[in-house]
């Protein structure tokens, strides 16, 4: 049987038929060619122009935890001014003042991980009380620290 050749069609691996593009003449291809070049220099432009981009610097998996201290107005006694001493601030009344909120007191500090530490509230720079919520550890002064674990 003698074979066939069609013109503008041709098979594809699935054995569908589809139509072949017409070949273009060398004038019409001159025009491609030149859009490609105006393609690539518009590219080469936009590269330019734009911000370099910053490489995102390598981090660590972070050694600090944000640790949110709470005291209600209760526990606080109705004081006017509270703050966290602690072994995180070198024991100073002063280093870490909380913020008056509508049931009490709040401060975030961020301490290290993996580490425990020893901390008191004080109630208008003279009265220390212990957190509530958190076990307690004997001193050495006849009193007792709220300890915090992380």
């Amino acid at each position: 049987m003698p074979r066939i050749k069609i013109k503008n069609i041709k098979l594809n691996f699935k054995n569908r038929i589809k139509m072949a593009r017409p070949k273009k003449n060398a004038a019409v291809e001159a025009a491609p060619a030149n859009e490609e070049k105006a393609a690539k220099t518009t590219k080469a432009a936009k590269k330019e122009d734009a911000a370099p981009k910053a490489k995102r610097p390598y981090t660590r998996r972070s050694t600090k935890q944000v640790i949110k201290f709470e005291l209600s107005n209760e526990q606080a006694q109705n004081a006017d001014k509270v703050s966290v001493a602690g072994e995180f601030n070198g024991w100073d009344i002063n280093a870490t003042p909380m913020n008056k909120t509508l049931n009490g007191f709040e401060v975030e500090i961020e301490l290290e991980k993996a580490k425990t530490y020893q901390f008191r509230y004080v109630l208008n720079g003279n009265t220390w009380i212990n957190d509530p919520y958190r076990k307690t550890v004997d001193n050495g002064m006849g009193e007792c620290n709220s300890v915090i674990e992380l």
